[in-house]
């Protein structure tokens, strides 16, 4: 697919990662007047449409420079067998949902995010739900985020600047506070796992698996408040039996896939 193949060329550093966020910004200016006639899907795919048109862009114009490439997905996964990493990141993604949900109070929850929230969960029709929530986010925000942004600034910053940076630009680029700590938290969790592995299809994965929790939550209780956690579905004991099971299993699980998987090299500057 030639198309894709030039994103290979684009690398943003911090300035131009920047500039995506921004261009997705613009994205959703230009989807909240179109709402009116769109479904939630087409929206987002046409929020999103910009920054990856800009990326495939600078990414033609660096192979016509003659910028080497560096590809997006190279999956590596050391010792363990890619069956048994993807159950290890899932069960890692399922309690790490839970630790990171109290972090969702710490901001309360504008009345305009209760509403948007509102009409993407409930009030919209499933399929249309499913497809902007659990498909094309997963896809779309991972390739901006993970394959791109990411990917590029480990390039030119260590590992630890570039995994941070990219998760905050990853809560930034939600639009709202109350969404943004435990997308900053959950977005360190994917960068660590590009980074390791260098598989976007992974991070693809947990996000979507993240998001279908939420998908459930919404369409098995659609009585609970758009706001409501676990601590509001599960007697107040049993939640805090699992809560403080969940820090354990995400403590074992990420250390396991330390030990046992190796990061890529990733290759300095070749621009000059």
């Amino acid at each position: 697919m030639k198309f894709y193949q030039e994103f290979k060329f684009y690398k943003p550093g911090l300035g131009e990662s920047w500039w995506l966020v921004l261009l997705v910004m613009v994205g959703s200016v230009i989807m909240s007047f179109a709402a009116e006639y769109l479904c939630h899907s087409a929206g987002y795919f046409l929020m999103m449409l910009l920054p990856l048109a800009w990326g495939w862009w600078r990414g033609m114009q660096n192979r016509q420079a003659g910028v080497s490439p560096l590809k997006i997905n190279d999956p590596h996964f050391g010792k363990l067998h890619p069956v048994l990493f993807f159950v290890l990141i899932s069960v890692a993604m399922l309690a790490l949902s839970v630790v990171f949900e109290p972090t969702t109070n710490w901001i309360p929850m504008p009345d305009w995010v209760k509403s948007l929230f509102e009409e993407v969960f409930v009030k919209s029709k499933l399929w249309d739900m499913i497809l902007a929530t659990c498909i094309l986010a997963p896809l779309m925000e991972e390739f901006l985020c993970r394959g791109l942004m990411l990917r590029g600034m480990l390039k030119s910053k260590g590992p630890v600047k570039a995994i941070c940076w990219s998760a905050f630009l990853f809560a930034f680029m939600h639009l709202n506070p109350w969404q943004s700590i435990p997308a900053f938290l959950i977005g360190l969790f994917l960068g660590w796992v590009y980074w390791r592995t260098h598989c976007l299809w992974a991070t693809i994965f947990l996000h979507f698996l993240n998001n279908s929790i939420s998908t459930v939550i919404s369409r098995v209780w659609p009585d609970l408040p758009i706001d409501a956690g676990w601590i509001d579905i599960l007697p107040t004991t049993t939640y805090w039996i699992v809560y403080g099971c969940c820090v354990i299993v995400s403590v074992v699980t990420i250390y396991i896939l330390h030990e046992k998987t190796v990061s890529p090299q990733i290759p300095s500057p070749v621009d000059a």
